[in-house]
């Protein structure tokens, strides 16, 4: 594909492409759709090679899916504050501590003891057996006679207590 038929081409189809990022990305997100689809199309026009791929729509495509992926695992969170009545808040890196912190902390292992105690017995019983004392499921469906969705489903019910109890 030569240049000029290659920019025709992306300006065509600049407004789909737009459309699509607009469509991946999560409200809120902090980058723009527009500057996404300009990340990858500068990006394609950067390459080494001279040849373009056959399938260039689905190409670009793939790359914009794949342009929100690296922004979202890259995005760091931040906590905004206030530093003046009339200042709207500066976003500083996430200083609290991370749930491992709390837990190993006296009161944070205090509350896993009774958010604990707040499971069902199946519930606690399938969760330290699988989290802290390392059986499969397989093994467990096997001692317990029990299907292992079973199991999967006693465990996501008791870690969704936990996470509401502890918090």
């Amino acid at each position: 594909m030569t240049n000029g038929r290659l920019i025709s081409f992306l300006t065509e189809e600049r407004a789909r492409f737009v459309n699509y990022a607009r469509s991946i990305l999560h409200e809120g997100d902090e980058i723009e759709p527009e500057d996404v689809v300009h990340d990858v199309l500068v990006k394609l026009f950067e390459r080494d090679d001279a040849t373009t791929p056959e399938a260039l729509a689905a190409y670009v495509f793939r790359a914009l899916r794949n342009r929100v992926i690296d922004h979202v695992r890259t995005r760091r969170s931040t906590v905004p504050i206030s530093i003046g009545s009339e200042d709207p808040g500066v976003d500083l890196p996430d200083r609290s501590p991370s749930p491992l912190d709390a837990v190993q902390s006296g009161e944070g292992r205090q509350a896993l003891f009774h958010a604990l105690d707040a499971l069902s017995d199946i519930e606690r019983d399938v969760l330290i057996a699988h989290e802290f004392e390392g059986i499969s499921f397989k093994t467990l469906a096997g001692e317990r006679g029990m299907p292992i969705g079973t199991l999967l489903s006693h465990k996501s019910r008791a870690l969704k207590k936990l996470k509401k109890l502890i918090g």
